[in-house]
């Protein structure tokens, strides 16, 4: 691999760091995974960038290996993650997006691990010391999204929990007000009783009041 495509490929990654530096402007690039993986990745591409083949120990075989390790290094760098991490930065929460990345990462580190293990006695210090750093910091960036991962799917769990109990709660309260209808429905009707009827009391009579006479007067005494 040229010198050349592999400086390319730094300019190209940093501008992605340029692009979640001005999201931390706007306050929600710490919530997304590119600010996680992306200071790695940048490591990544400028370490290959140093790599310089001429300069290393041993035969064709071992050179061509790594010449083909770097390759599959910026491939994944330049096609494969940018697309991966645009779509998680969209739904930072989704776990599938996450989870995408990170098997990614995996396969990306594997790929490393051979050219730093390869360049160990081979390559100048310069260029070993630039992948020991570049994979360390790899490794703590799928450290770091793994365990975001699993703190997401916790809170997912738990807010699934809570909507489970919540429909168990509704549900047996629906249950209770079906049965109560139903055991309204069956109930027979009450007995109708009639109506009272209205006593209407009667006002007491009123007696005339008493009439005094005079006494009749006596007849005239008889004369002789």
């Amino acid at each position: 691999m040229s010198l050349r495509s592999f400086v390319f490929l730094s300019v190209f990654v940093l501008g992605g760091v340029a692009t979640a530096t001005a999201q931390d402007a706007a306050g929600d690039a710490a919530q997304k995974p590119t600010s996680l993986v992306q200071p790695a990745l940048n490591k990544v591409a400028q370490a290959g960038s140093n790599v310089d083949l001429n300069k290393w120990k041993g035969g064709n075989g071992l050179r061509g290996e790594v010449d083909a390790n770097l390759g599959s290094v910026q491939k994944d760098l330049q096609n494969t993650l940018p697309p991966l991490l645009a779509d998680s930065d969209k739904a930072p929460e989704s776990v599938p997006a996450s989870l995408r990345i990170l098997l990614n990462l995996d396969a990306l580190y594997n790929v490393l691990l051979r050219i730093q293990i390869a360049g160990k006695g081979n390559a100048p210090r310069d260029q070993a010391e630039a992948l020991d750093g570049a994979l360390a910091s790899l490794d703590g960036a799928r450290r770091s999204l793994g365990e975001r991962i699993i703190s997401s799917s916790a809170a997912q769990d738990k807010k699934i929990s809570q909507l489970q109990a919540t429909v168990q709660q509704q549900n047996a309260q629906i249950a209770a007000a079906q049965q109560a209808a139903a055991a309204a429905a069956a109930a027979p009707p009450p007995a109708k009783t009639a109506p009272k009827k209205k006593t209407v009391k009667k006002k007491p009579a009123t007696t005339p009041p008493a009439t005094t006479t005079a006494p009749a007067a006596a007849p005239p005494a008889a004369t002789k």
